[in-house]
């Protein structure tokens, strides 16, 4: 099996309410995100799947909360907008998109993880298995 890994970044202010400290105040980051996909075997070119084809699939998720406020986004209205919360929103879409892709759907590719750097020292990874 084979694991692919795109990585992109965006830059968003948030806050988050109720911590006991700076990070309850609003401030920003330059979010790095990466994305890593399972394919089982290699297509006819040698590939598990075209990095440019994960980059589109993962292009729309990203654009969305790119120069925003993460608390102004209506999937946060109801959670605190954490690496953690922000890992697992990227997962989601990034599945979703996997999910209607029929090229990733005929080979059976999986997303396996999505790991969201606050900074250069501060990271979360969220995957949905132990895979």
């Amino acid at each position: 099996m084979f694991d692919i890994t795109v990585t992109t970044q965006f830059s968003a202010a948030h806050q988050i309410p109720g911590y006991p400290g700076a990070c309850a105040r609003l401030h920003g980051h330059n979010w790095k995100i990466e994305v890593t996909i399972r394919a089982l075997t290699l297509d006819h070119l040698g590939m598990a799947l075209d990095y440019h084809q994960a980059e589109q699939m993962l292009f729309p998720i990203i654009s969305e909360l790119d120069h925003t406020n993460l608390n102004d986004h209506p999937f946060f209205s109801d959670r605190t907008t954490t690496s953690e919360n922000v890992a697992f929103f990227i997962h989601s879409r990034m599945k979703q998109a996997l999910g209607n892709d029929l090229q990733a759907k005929n080979r059976k590719l999986s997303l396996m993880a999505v790991t969201v750097y606050e900074t250069d020292i501060y990271r979360t990874t969220y995957r949905e298995t132990d895979g």
